[in-house]
């Protein structure tokens, strides 16, 4: 077979998803979460420049360095460090995922999302996810959905330090998983990230058209108009 592996992006591939980080409803659920652990925040304007100081503290670190990726799980630490409150791991991971929830406005597979993955691993092939995202919030999003049984191997930006397009990124998950670029397809919906980056080290890439926000993917192997698992399955079985 052409494809032994094939390498999917989470969110606009397999995940529908939309959040505003800037609602007042997110901030004040961060805000209530943490004061339940006696972290008490004056106001969500207060909470909200901190979280960004953190974050930009964060970023700071990683300067000139823009394929590396930030961790945000020491951002939400110190807003319990800085009202004297020491946290343990369960207490930031719930602040973080009670952020994303409030902040999310719909979050769902699309339609045919592990019944693609179980014909791929059913065929014979390894299924990769290969995600630019906060483990805080992808791991229990892909616990809440049923998706991580439907897959061989996880990778996420923010534990691996790289994300898309950095070839470190994509290396680590050939290196890691013993996968030929040459047999190796990676499925995404970001032309940059996913497919170049893909081209980079050598692995083609099928490009989902799932968002306004991209156009075409003209380093593409093969271009899907939405997230057309059947036409994409098709593709993959008669490479």
């Amino acid at each position: 077979m052409k494809y032994t592996t094939v390498f999917f992006d989470l969110y606009g591939t397999l995940l529908d998803i939309h959040t505003d980080e800037s609602s007042d409803k997110a901030w004040q659920a961060l805000s209530d979460c943490l004061a339940s652990h006696g972290a008490v925040w004056g106001s969500l304007d207060l909470l909200r420049r901190a979280f960004a100081d953190e974050e930009a503290s964060l970023e700071l670190r990683e300067a000139g360095k823009p394929d590396h990726e930030i961790d945000l799980a020491p951002a939400y630490h110190n807003l319990f460090a800085l009202r004297g409150i020491e946290p343990t791991d369960e207490m930031v991971a719930e602040a973080a995922w009670t952020f994303r929830s409030a902040s999310t406005d719909y979050n769902k597979p699309f339609d045919g999302a592990t019944d693609l993955l179980d014909a791929l691993r059913a065929s014979g092939r390894r299924t990769v996810l290969l995600s630019n995202a906060q483990a805080l919030y992808t791991l229990p999003e892909l616990k809440k959905f049923g998706i991580a049984p439907h897959l061989d191997t996880v990778f996420i930006s923010s534990q691996a330090g790289w994300k898309k397009p950095s070839e470190q990124f994509y290396r680590l998950a050939l290196q890691t998983t013993g996968s030929d670029p040459e047999h190796t397809l990676m499925v995404g919906n970001d032309p940059d990230a996913d497919i170049a980056g893909a081209r980079r080290v050598g692995m083609d890439g099928a490009y989902l058209h799932t968002s306004d926000w991209f156009g075409d993917a003209p380093a593409a192997v093969k271009q899907f108009e939405g997230a057309d698992y059947a036409a994409l399955l098709d593709f993959i079985q008669n490479a």
